[in-house]
């Protein structure tokens, strides 16, 4: 009788052990579509990065991927939608330098980039570039210094708005240079173009991407972009490096994937795994060239790391330049 009441006993706690392990196992990622929050505008540059993997990743993902656009607050709308959703892999953020910029400028929003998100992967990136109207004779970067230099105090500049990362990269550079310019600053980079297209503010501080149409209309000129290597899609054109040897000038935008903090690292990791994988298609690397950008992947490491120092990197701008955000 003991004996029978004892393998009851066994056979049930078997049972439910059995069952409890069926319960502990993780569901499956992804077990529905995955959106991705774009927080700027439809068409922008972190719409287009998220367009150009999406039908990648939904192959390897084995479900659809969805990019929706939630712009308002410079970005901070839709990136607090993220750091506020479920962190089960199923609502992820693309976004781009901004987000940091803005948190370390002192901007509005309600969250932290290393509190709230998890760095996933960056996959790409757009040199900032110095342009001038093509009716000017500088032909060089060099003619543009030397005539700064001449004119201290009185050579305009412009860039996308106060905080933007033109704003920033042309500070840095009239610093480095030790020169003394006028910042003009436009409410975003459209009217910036159109102005040094029409000669009013002839200097500016824009990227390939935001100023390749008037580039190839011959209105604006090329002086210089941003990065360790000349831009596939601007192969004419020197480095900031090159041209006056300002080594390690890190002049460009960057784009990257994050997902809401407490998202299991298994999910991360997958989502790395396969956006690595996505960015070695010769195909999207080519999409992205196209669209005047440079693939480059970010391991989830490496993205923390670039914003860690990032984060650094601006707070210190904003103390040394009384920076505001507009």
């Amino acid at each position: 009788m003991i004996r029978n009441l004892l393998c009851r006993a066994l056979f049930a706690g078997a049972v439910l052990a059995s069952v409890g392990a069926a319960f502990a196992q993780p569901a499956k990622y992804p077990s529905r579509p995955v959106t991705v929050i774009n927080p700027y505008p439809a068409g922008g540059g972190s719409d287009l990065v998220a367009r150009v993997l999406q039908n990648r990743l939904a192959q390897l993902l084995g479900e659809p991927v969805v990019v929706d656009s939630k712009p308002g607050a410079s970005g901070g709308i839709g990136s607090e939608m993220v750091a506020r959703a479920n962190p089960d892999g199923h609502t992820l953020l693309v976004n781009n330098s901004t987000l940091v910029i803005n948190e370390a400028l002192g901007g509005p929003q309600r969250f932290e980039v290393q509190r709230d998100l998890v760095p996933i992967a960056g996959v790409a990136s757009v040199p900032v570039a110095l342009a001038v109207n093509s009716q000017l004779p500088f032909k060089s970067l060099q003619d543009l210094v030397a005539h700064a230099r001449e004119n201290q105090g009185k050579v305009a500049w412009s860039s996308c708005g106060n905080g933007s990362p033109q704003h920033l990269i042309g500070l840095r550079f009239a610093q480095a240079l030790k020169l003394s310019m006028i910042h003009v600053p436009y409410k975003g980079c459209a009217p910036a173009i159109m102005d040094g297209v029409s000669n009013a503010v002839p200097v500016l501080f824009t990227t390939v991407q935001n100023a390749d149409a008037q580039v190839k209309a011959g209105k604006l000129r090329l002086l210089a972009v941003g990065g360790q290597e000349r831009f596939p899609g601007a192969p004419d054109v020197p480095t900031f490096g090159e041209a006056l040897g300002l080594k390690d000038f890190d002049a460009e935008v960057w784009f990257a994937f994050f997902a809401p903090k407490g998202t299991p690292p298994a999910i991360v990791s997958q989502l790395e795994r396969h956006i690595a994988t996505a960015l070695g298609d010769k195909d999207i690397q080519k999409a992205y060239i196209d669209r005047q950008m440079s693939p480059q992947l970010l391991r989830s490491q490496q993205l923390a790391q670039r914003v860690a120092s990032n984060l650094e990197q601006f707070r210190q701008m904003k103390a040394q330049f009384d920076l505001k955000l507009e």
